[in-house]
């Protein structure tokens, strides 16, 4: 039984993965396209677009290369919980940036939020906000989901690097 309950984690991981890496990309292109837009601090846009693509890319290929790659790259010995602690972490990291998302949709209008660089550190698809101005459901069911599959790639990559055993 726990050889097919690893294999469940390994299948989930690997699906999570492979979704969270193609969104991070599909958000880092949005920031490549938006760079020339009358938006604020234009330099570091390149900087936004550049992580959100290694990122993208990292989860991509973690989720379609075979698990003896990716254990031998990042040196883990324990090939069946290979993908137990970035599961964990891509969860964790997913649900808080959710919660985020939604908290922004939530402040009040005059904080000016776009204004400020660390909007879009904090929730990477607020680029969206500052073309058109979504529904509350759309920030339900479009923007904190991708913003949460951002971040769980995030997370899921800081758990690969930390499942060194």
């Amino acid at each position: 039984m726990p050889g097919m309950a690893a294999r469940a984690v390994n299948i989930t991981a690997r699906v999570a993965f492979f979704l969270s890496g193609v969104v991070s990309l599909a958000v880092a292109a949005l920031y490549t396209m938006l760079r020339g837009a009358d938006l604020p601090r234009q330099s570091e846009w390149v900087i936004f677009a550049v992580a959100l693509s290694l990122v993208g890319a990292v989860n991509a290929l973690v989720a379609v290369f075979p698990g003896s790659w990716t254990a031998r790259i990042c040196r883990i010995q324990d090939k069946s919980s290979l993908f137990s602690r970035p599961l964990r972490m891509f969860g964790a990291f997913a649900v808080v940036s959710y919660l985020l998302t939604v908290g922004f949709f939530f402040t009040p209008h005059e904080w000016n939020l776009s204004g400020s660089l660390w909007i879009f550190l904090l929730c990477p698809v607020y680029i969206v906000r500052e073309t058109f101005d979504p529904s509350s459901m759309g920030i339900f069911l479009m923007l904190a989901p991708m913003s949460a599959a951002v971040y769980g790639a995030v997370g899921s990559v800081l758990g690969l690097c930390f499942s060194r055993r």
